[in-house]
């Protein structure tokens, strides 16, 4: 019996926390959630190709996740194996699907993402220059 009133004695004694330490967050159990304000839409180079890339990230969207990896895996093996002239189409189209990407990301990404990307994408194109000059 002691043991709980000395607890609700120090729950009755606690003092107030200043007004600039609280927070203005709502309760957990409020019904209501504040939803941070949507970022203006872009405008020029970028906002045409978020709006053009549209439909295409929507369908992409839909089809299972294995399939939007392993397509690009498949055009890449087929491009290293087939002889120039095909090659260099597959190796091309890989590169700019992983660029088309990259551009999209790019303001969602941390420094250190953009920059194994960006040398992903340099290194594939690197690749097909190389072997569409016949160095490969």
């Amino acid at each position: 019996m002691a043991n709980s009133r000395s607890r609700n004695r120090r729950r009755a004694n606690r003092r107030p926390t200043p007004p600039e330490t609280r927070t203005r967050a709502p309760a957990p159990t409020s019904p209501r959630r504040r939803v941070p304000p949507a970022p203006p839409p872009p405008t020029g180079f970028r906002g045409g190709l978020e709006r053009a890339s549209l439909p295409l990230l929507t369908h992409l969207s839909r089809l299972p996740r294995w399939l939007v990896g392993v397509v690009p895996g498949v055009l890449l093996l087929g491009g290293l194996l087939l002889p120039p002239p095909w090659g260099i189409l597959l190796l091309s189209i890989v590169t700019l699907f992983l660029g088309w990407l990259l551009t999209l990301s790019w303001p969602r990404l941390q420094t250190r993402s953009r920059a194994l990307r960006t040398g992903v994408v340099l290194l594939l194109a690197a690749l097909t220059i190389a072997y569409a000059t016949g160095l490969l």
